[in-house]
């Protein structure tokens, strides 16, 4: 009984805190972002171009909602690690089929991000 009361405080918590978030978030939105975006003539951008606009707000909203289950499912190590992960991934990626370039040192480190991610899920599987 007494984690549903912790996480009723943790829900009413994060509701209470979302709305600060979001007006703070809006307030500096208009004061900032708005005005410079008029300036600019930036909204223009968006008719000629709404389904990509609306294809990053549902991919937006899908990784919140992926992170959110990865969370869930393992625990938020987990989710850094992914992020660490595919981070890395990227960059070797770029580098081995795309041609960008990284030195010597700079893949090394990735290289070695990766198997480590690899020896942690590993072990966690194994459950060493």
């Amino acid at each position: 009984a007494s984690r549903l009361h912790l996480g009723c405080i943790s829900a009413a918590s994060r509701l209470h805190l979302g709305r600060i978030s979001a007006a703070s978030r809006l307030c500096l939105l208009f004061s900032l972002e708005v005005p410079r975006a008029l300036e600019k003539n930036a909204f223009s951008l968006v008719a000629p171009n709404a389904a990509a606009f609306a294809t990053a707000v549902v991919l937006g909203f899908a990784v919140n909602i992926a992170s959110f289950l990865v969370i869930q499912r393992t625990s938020s190590v987990m989710l850094k690690l992914l992020g660490t992960a595919r981070n890395a991934g990227l960059v070797l990626f770029s580098a081995v089929f795309l041609g960008e370039e990284i030195t010597p040192l700079q893949g090394f480190g990735y290289a070695l991000s990766l198997a480590f991610f690899g020896l942690y899920n590993y072990y966690k599987i194994k459950g060493l």
